[in-house]
């Protein structure tokens, strides 16, 4: 199918530029009578403007060979004749939320049954120097470039015309809606001395607004964090590569306004260092939200209530594009953070589109070694197992949720992919080992379950020879679900699930403990995630729940792998762990109300964890949502929900 009848991908010259701002201008005449539809496609990101006024904005997360375009009806922005701007930005660089492939533009609007403009190489564009192109400030390496902005000067460059570029026209239609744009927040608004700190209230993600006045020209610094350190936001941190949470403005002398729709950004707090002081009308984040419908809920208890208020707050402020596993620090699609919350999704929202959109997505990222990217898209990829393993889950799950069975025509072949490399990996003990580099053997954020991320083959052994519980009980678990979907696709896969699970049993079950050790290197250790999915694949008993359940001696679960524990004990004997799920949900959640979370973070530790980089805003940690519908609606609860 075609798409665009005649326009060109075009940009403003072929070369390989970092951060830079280009802008196209061109006018329309249309019958006011008929719909005027765009259709555009964009990299790395564009917005557009109408007689001024912000008309659409945002590219979809997409692959070089798989671009998503937008169709947008423009018809109220139009008068008979207007002025579009067309304002893109070409990252140029590598991050774990973006695959660089060069800038480049392609859009075509039609009024009526009439192309009235297409871009083209008579299309008149100039570098925007209103931005300060090449300037490439990263904010983190996951979530890629901040912004300088001049708000005092107006544009010099000259328009001249675009030059066709090569890039791939293999399109297909956004596969969920387009974000939205919400009213401004209340804030309270606190004079520092040589900065102002701006209390938003609660966590917020969306685009900086300004609106203020300056006594001078000056630049000003808006830092912004989701906590503060001795009453500043704590915004710069060298950990994970180094962060920078912060974006620069240049004020002219008087009024400025200014709204950024580009970059995201997360916090509850602002922090904007001048040199002057300057009168504040408004500055804040302006929400930028994923449209839901959030279904009715009503527990019986007020704690339970706001537990599960907060947890759809969490996950709705993680989806944009796609999933995303936190809004401040990465906002970048991983597949295992995305498995918790597509299934709270589904019963917050009853939403599939959006789940079902970043399933296929995911396809994509299938490596030429059959395992996916660690996120997708990737430019930076430091792939994890174990969240490989997820996929088939997650398939079989929104199968199970929607009814839709068709995804599999465009995702059955990446799982089976999947499937087929770990069952080759499989040795002559019946194990899997670690892989080797570049993966990273990660499983969870606590003691002896992180793994390391080899940065070059010298930092990885090609061989482990160690052994880990996780990885292979994981395996079996996915094997299951994927025969699944090899049956609804009439797909033969002949695999002995028995003969691995005595295998794994055999050489991880400590007698002595009564328990799975974690791996077979060094001394034994015992994680409550481990041993949780020895039971999901049929190990193991109500004494080994039990142990689970009181903790002792085992390395405790996180927040993003207490799918994994709940699961194995509704499997075990679900009445008569219930109680547990919901008091350890209530005490672990409540834990974080208490100190005034608005949002749910990625682990219990909270910011402190990870260097001082842990997100208080996680997608993964939406769980409630599920867990409390799960519960109540199959009346394993006798009515105290």
């Amino acid at each position: 199918m075609v798409v665009f009848k005649k326009a060109r991908w075009i940009w403003q010259n072929t070369a390989d530029n970092i951060d830079e701002y280009v802008e196209f201008a061109f006018r329309v005449k249309v019958n006011k009578g008929e719909k005027t539809i765009l259709k555009i496609a964009s990299d790395s990101n564009y917005n557009v403007c109408i007689d001024g006024k912000i008309a659409c904005f945002g590219q979809y997360a997409d692959y070089p060979d798989y671009k998503i375009y937008d169709q947008v009806d423009i018809s109220d922005f139009l008068s008979n004749e207007s002025e579009i701007s067309v304002l893109v930005w070409s990252y140029g660089i590598q991050t774990q939320t973006y695959i660089k492939d060069g800038g480049g533009v392609i859009f075509e609007i039609t009024n009526g049954e009439d192309i009235i403009a297409f871009s083209s190489e008579n299309t008149l564009c100039r570098i925007c120097d209103l931005y300060e192109n090449g300037y490439n400030k990263t904010i983190s390496v996951q979530l890629g470039q901040s912004f300088k902005f001049y708000g005092n000067k107006t544009s010099s460059n000259v328009f001249a015309n675009a030059v066709e570029v090569d890039k791939s026209y293999n399109f297909h239609a956004r596969p969920n809606e387009k974000l939205v744009l919400g009213e401004r927040v209340k804030t309270v608004v606190k004079d520092l001395g040589d900065s102002y700190l701006i209390d938003l209230g609660k966590e917020t993600v969306g685009f900086i607004d300004l609106d203020f006045e300056s006594p001078i020209e000056q630049a000003l610094t808006v830092a912004y964090g989701e906590y503060l350190f001795d009453g500043q936001v704590r915004y710069l941190n060298k950990s994970n590569g180094g962060m920078d949470h912060s974006v620069e403005y240049v004020a002219k002398t008087g009024k400025n306004t200014y709204v950024n729709y580009f970059r995201r950004l997360a916090g509850r707090y602002l922090q904007v260092f001048y040199d002057k002081p300057i009168k504040i009308n408004y500055i804040g984040i302006l929400p930028t939200d994923y449209p839901v419908n959030v279904l009715p809920f009503n527990f019986k208890s007020e704690l339970r209530n706001e537990i599960y208020k907060t947890a759809v707050r969490t996950l709705h402020l993680c989806m944009h594009e796609h999933f995303e596993d936190c809004p401040w620090r990465e906002q970048a699609l991983y597949n295992m953070d995305a498995r918790n919350e597509m299934l709270c999704s589904y019963y917050a929202f009853g939403d599939y589109k959006f789940a079902r959109a970043d399933l296929v997505l995911m396809s994509k990222g299938l490596r030429k070694d059959n395992l996916l990217t660690l996120c997708f898209p990737s430019g930076l990829d430091f792939p994890i197992p174990f969240f490989s393993l997820c996929y088939p889950i997650q398939l079989f799950e929104y199968i199970r949720e929607s009814g839709d069975s068709t995804i599999l025509d465009q995702t059955f072949d990446t799982a089976f992919a999947i499937i087929n490399n770990f069952k080759g990996r499989i040795e002559q003990n019946g194990l899997i080992d670690r892989l080797e580099y570049p993966y990273w053997n990660f499983y969870e954020w606590s003691p002896g379950s992180s793994g390391f991320i080899p940065r070059s083959p010298s930092e990885a052994p090609e061989k482990y020879n160690a052994y880990d519980l996780i990885l292979n009980c994981m395996f079996l678990y996915s094997v299951k679900h994927f025969k699944i979907l090899c049956e609804m696709r009439g797909v033969e896969f002949s695999f002995d699930l028995n003969k691995m699970r005595q295998t794994i049993h055999a050489i991880f079950y400590d007698e002595n403990v009564g328990m799975y050790k974690a791996t077979t290197e060094g001394q034994p250790f015992y994680t409550v995630l481990g041993n949780s999915l020895a039971m999901l694949i049929g190990l193991g008993d109500e004494k080994l729940a039990d142990r689970v359940v009181s903790g002792k001696n085992l390395v405790p679960i996180t927040l993003s792998m207490n799918t994994w524990l709940y699961e194995a004990l509704l499997k075990i004997n679900g009445f008569k762990y219930k109680d547990f799920i919901i008091n350890d949900i209530d005490k672990k959640y409540s834990t974080m109300l208490k100190k005034g979370a608005t949002t749910f973070w990625e682990t219990e530790k909270g910011a402190f964890d990870m260097n001082e980089s842990g997100s208080l805003c996680h997608g993964w940690s939406a769980l409630p949502i599920y867990y409390y519908r799960l519960l109540n609606e199959l009346v394993y609860f006798d009515g105290s929900l």
